[in-house]
This record gives structure tokens, sequence and C-alpha cells, in this order.
């Protein structure tokens, strides 16, 4: 990416942008379940439609489906998860699931979900990259440390997280921290 290609990322040639999604993903009323979510009437310029069409059609054909499509997402926005992977996240109440596709090899969309259930991370760092504001709706990093099935400590990093977002994850992160700590 050049300097004028900073918060947009390429999709079938051309550009979606990280501000344009998260402002208007930020304006939906939420919390509404996941189902509702991808069933909602998207009225976005035709880049941008494909992008969230695309993720949302690919997150309803997964086969973990079942499992989260009622719960409510209080949350929703762009987001890389690498520098060579952008997509969407969902901030539910006892977990971050991201849906996300690579940038780079236009030819072969091959669509990812990750989970990042709440009762296997063990901390979560919210920060504001450095140069930009709470303003904007692209300077969060979200680092997602958690053990994996070996028990390795790893850490996942989200990156162009609307930071209007982030006590929404401390609060839902905390609320689950005290239920650990009380239950065992």
């Amino acid at each position: 990416m050049n300097a004028e290609g900073i918060g947009e990322v390429k999709e079938e040639s051309r550009i979606i942008s990280y501000r344009v999604l998260n402002e208007y993903l930020d304006g939906i009323n939420l919390p509404k379940t996941i189902e509702e979510v991808l069933a909602y009437k998207y009225t976005l310029d035709d880049k941008e439609l494909r992008f969230i069409t695309s993720a949302n059609d690919y997150l309803r054909t997964h086969e973990k489906y079942e499992t989260y499509k009622v719960k409510e997402a209080h949350c929703m926005g762009t987001c890389l998860t690498d520098f060579t992977r952008v997509g969407i996240y969902f901030l539910l109440e006892d977990e971050i699931v991201t849906v996300n596709t690579s940038n780079l090899n236009k030819e072969s969309f091959k669509w990812e979900v990750f989970h990042f259930p709440f009762t296997q991370i063990e901390e979560l760092d919210l920060t504001i990259e450095q140069g930009m504001t709470e303003y904007d709706y692209e300077a969060g990093i979200l680092y997602i440390r958690v053990r994996n099935d070996k028990g390795l400590r790893r850490t996942h990093v989200i990156r162009n997280v609307n930071p209007r977002h982030f006590q929404c994850f401390e609060k839902f992160y905390e609320n689950i921290r005290q239920s650990k700590s009380i239950t065992g």
C-alpha cells in the first residue's frame, strides 16, 4: 500500500475504505443477534456492499454458525487480522468472532472465521495507533493473548478496530474474568 492507500483494502481490483465501513457499521443499532446482523439490509456503495455481503455469506455457511447465530453482537467493525488479511469483527457477550480474507490474492478469496472465547483469553490489551485519536474509526489495536491447544501462549493482533468499542471489549472481558474467579 502507498501513503494514499492507508486504511483501504483491494478487493476484486476495487478499494474499500475501513473508515466508510466502520462509520456505517457503528451506525447500526446494536445489540442484534448474528442472524439479524447477517439479514440486515445494508445500504452501501457497490464495493463495500460486495465486501460485507461476501463476509456475511461465508459466516452464515461456517460450520459453527449454529452455535453463535442467536448470540447478540454488541459491536462490529472492519479489521485487519494481520497485514494481509482484512475482515469484520463481532463482539459477542462471551467471545470475539472475526471473518476475514486475504487482501493480496484477488483471484481466490478464501474466507476464514476465528473465534476468541473470553474464557480462553488470558489477557486483552487495547491501544490506539500512534498519531491517531479515539475519534479515528480505524485507530484501534486489540491484542488477544490465548493458550492454544498445545498449551502454548499466543498473541493475536486485530488492527483497525473502532476505538469507540474499547469500553465494550473491556466490559465483557472483565465480566468473564470475574465469573471465572468466582466459580473457580
